[in-house]
């Protein structure tokens, strides 16, 4: 009876081992496939930026007088949170 029993937890233990490389297996093969997918995707992305290059917008540039008002408000916020203490 007791061999009956070992062998039957070899079996499943076998059949675990079986599953968990199949699984691994798996993972690891789709993984590989996203790496390659998205390495020619890049690929792919690169050469179409050079086919059609976006054109960038220049910032506007910020005048000094925001830039100071800007300063003063953040002042204010703080000044407003430490006298709410």
């Amino acid at each position: 009876m007791l061999e009956g029993i070992m062998q039957n937890l070899a079996g499943l233990l076998e059949e675990g081992v079986v599953v968990l490389l199949a699984g691994m297996g798996v993972v690891f093969c789709f993984l590989a496939i996203m790496v390659v997918a998205m390495f020619i995707m890049s690929a792919i992305v690169a050469k179409l930026n050079q086919l059609f290059p976006a054109k960038v917008a220049a910032l506007p540039q910020a005048k000094k007088s925001q830039a100071v008002s800007i300063g003063e408000d953040i002042a204010i916020a703080i000044a407003a949170v430490l006298n709410k203490r």
